[in-house]
């Protein structure tokens, strides 16, 4: 055993065993480790443990008190799980038919579309006037104008 892990602040040891693993955890945890970086501190405490380790470390973090063997599995309720199936079987289906109405393609003729009554935005923009091409000034006639020339600021 390392002497050093007589210091409580040592966090410089690579645990072997889910205890050890545990131990390294609680350290960097009085050190600051903020609750947001505890995944990574967990991989990293277990980085060298084997698979019967591993899986007590995993074990750990689940159920830090242990499973209690007087506590029965939940069971589902079998009418309620029969009214989720229907839901979902209603939910697929309408998603289902959605999708195809998306997908599917519809050709519109010239005459059609004028017997369609147009929504208030589709009327808004066919009365849209069209903006003429911006023109510029030839280079010749830019080059002659006079330019006022400033000073820089004392900034």
């Amino acid at each position: 055993m390392d002497f050093r892990r007589a210091d409580p602040t040592y966090i410089g040891f690579v645990p072997k065993t889910a205890s050890d693993a545990i131990d390294l955890f609680f350290r960097m945890k009085r050190l600051g480790l903020r609750p947001e970086n505890y995944p990574e501190a967990f991989v990293w405490a277990s980085r060298e443990l084997d698979e019967a380790e591993g899986a007590k470390f995993e074990e750990w973090m689940v159920a830090p008190q242990g499973c209690s063997g007087k506590a029965e599995p939940l069971q589902t309720d079998p009418e309620a799980e029969k009214l989720r199936l229907k839901l979902l079987k209603e939910a697929e289906a309408r998603d289902l038919a959605d999708k195809m109405n998306r997908m599917k393609i519809e050709e519109v003729k010239e005459e059609d579309d004028e017997k369609t009554p147009l929504s208030s935005l589709e009327k808004e923009q066919k009365t849209k006037m069209v903006l003429e091409p911006l023109e510029f000034e030839d280079d010749e006639t830019s080059a002659d104008a006079d330019v006022d020339m400033v000073s820089p600021s004392a900034r």
